[in-house]
């Protein structure tokens, strides 16, 4: 069963089957110390050859398994993320995406996003890319344009990087790429912050992805991130700043112009089914009235020496956690959760919470119609608002 979001096409609403596919490339030619993602450094081209021949096999395997367990559905985007995706020789990234192509259905129009740091955008790279692969939209990891937050951060790149890639990928043609911004980095003065949006607009992505710092207690800097008052001034402050520049709020970390919200994001964020493939990614489907998780396994040797595609097997929540995890991901988008939709598909009234009156007069939802959705003080909380929704 796969499950229907609504999508945006200009100002139309439409409704959409979804069913997406996640491409893990784990390279990175350096492991930046805030990603929580599973990356490899130590490659070579046989590495490479290695991982596309095991991506193949993988494909091909899950189509016969997904086939017979359920219908295989039309693919609507798929993601290639990582780790470094444009750091895989594009001959071989051609031949991954031709075991996808042949082994899934892909639906007219589907969203085909590469992952790339800026870096490694060369005019080789790009013209293969668009040359011998379907790639219609790459995912950008700017992060910042300033040096001293780069360094911080330990990204390769910098701001002269950015912008080569961007001018890289328009010269092509390509119009539909995305950057990526952190905010909360220590010492981020908010004119900064606003700097840097400027900037990245000023390269007119069609979409910005806007995150806050996250690290762990262990790190470095953990004990200089900003307070959590300075983190939600920050963020509202840049979210006026990308809406003076045409970006729409589709999700809370995700800031697009019309009609170029990321159906792949959208997936995730509307429950909607998704196939993991390589190291480390994950699966979900909504079966049976739960939800369905893999993680796949998190060592490359490991998964390479994988021989069937049920390893590891999935973990299902039972029905209390599917709407608990549900509310949180629906509520994360702009337009909320369509109350009546979210009602038939899981069972739970959500406007009828022991809390739900006191959410509403605190101000952090609120029933627009049909529609239950975070306020701008709710979206800063969205985690324990979620919780406290579901709550029988």
């Amino acid at each position: 069963m796969c499950f229907k979001i609504l999508s945006f096409q200009g100002n139309e609403v439409v409704t959409t089957e979804v069913f997406g596919i996640y491409t893990h490339i784990p390279f990175c030619v350096h492991r930046c110390s805030y990603c929580d993602f599973y990356s490899n450094t130590q490659f070579t081209a046989a590495s490479f050859e290695r991982l596309a021949e095991k991506l193949e096999w993988e494909a091909a395997e899950a189509a016969v398994w997904l086939a017979s367990q359920h219908s295989k559905p039309k693919v609507t985007s798929i993601f290639f993320g990582g780790g470094t995706p444009s750091l895989m020789p594009v001959p071989l990234l051609a031949r991954v995406f031709g075991a996808l192509t042949s082994e899934f259905e892909l639906e007219a129009g589907v969203e085909i996003t590469l992952e790339a740091n800026p870096e490694t955008v060369s005019v080789e790279f790009v013209e293969g890319l668009l040359g011998q692969t379907p790639v219609n939209r790459v995912s950008l990891g700017a992060q910042s344009f300033q040096p001293e937050h780069l360094a911080s951060l330990e990204r390769r790149g910098s701001a002269e990087s950015i912008r080569t890639a961007v001018a890289r990928l328009r010269a092509s043609g390509l119009r539909n790429y995305s950057l990526d911004l952190i905010f909360g980095i220590p010492k981020q003065a908010p004119q900064q912050l606003l700097e840097d949006i400027d900037a990245a607009a000023a390269l007119e992505p069609k979409h910005i992805s806007f995150y806050s710092l996250s690290l762990k207690p262990a790190h470095p800097l953990y004990s200089h991130l900003p307070s959590e008052d300075l983190a939600a001034d920050l963020y509202e402050l840049g979210q006026e700043r990308l809406a003076h520049h045409g970006y729409q709020a589709y999700e809370i970390s995700n800031f697009s112009k019309p009609g170029f919200e990321s159906r792949h994001n959208l997936l995730y964020w509307s429950g909607g089914d998704f196939l993991g493939l390589g190291p480390s990614a994950a699966s979900r489907f909504y079966w049976d009235g739960v939800f369905h998780h893999r993680k796949q396994i998190s060592h490359q040797d490991t998964y390479l020496k994988m021989a069937a595609f049920p390893e590891p097997s999935f973990e299902s929540t039972n029905p209390k956690q599917t709407v608990l995890e549900a509310t949180f991901l629906e509520l994360r988008k702009r337009q909320g959760i369509e109350l009546g939709t979210f009602h038939a598909r899981y069972g739970y009234d959500l406007t009828q919470a022991k809390q739900y009156g006191l959410l509403k007069s605190q101000g952090m939802v609120d029933l627009d119609g049909t529609h239950l959705r975070l306020t701008t003080k709710g979206w800063l909380l969205a985690e324990g608002v979620a919780e406290r929704l579901v709550d029988y």
